[in-house]
């Protein structure tokens, strides 16, 4: 029995993209271009280095390295 969440594309209130696993946001790198994406918890100013990384909106790759 695995505690794996399903990720849950959506928007901020300003429009920009999000990942929502569990009680974790993630906002994409502005910096990406193209098909492969990184997205940064939103955290990343207090330290976290948790990221997921995304092809054509398809999870390829997580980073679970959270710190709070």
């Amino acid at each position: 029995v695995g505690d794996a969440q399903v990720p849950v594309f959506g928007k901020t209130s300003a429009g920009n993209p999000v990942i929502i696993v569990g009680s974790y946001r993630f906002n994409k790198d502005t910096r990406c271009k193209g098909p492969k994406i990184r997205w940064r918890c939103v955290k990343v100013p207090f330290g976290c280095r948790a990221a997921i990384y995304t092809v054509d909106d398809i999870i390829v790759k997580t980073v679970n390295a959270h710190n709070h």
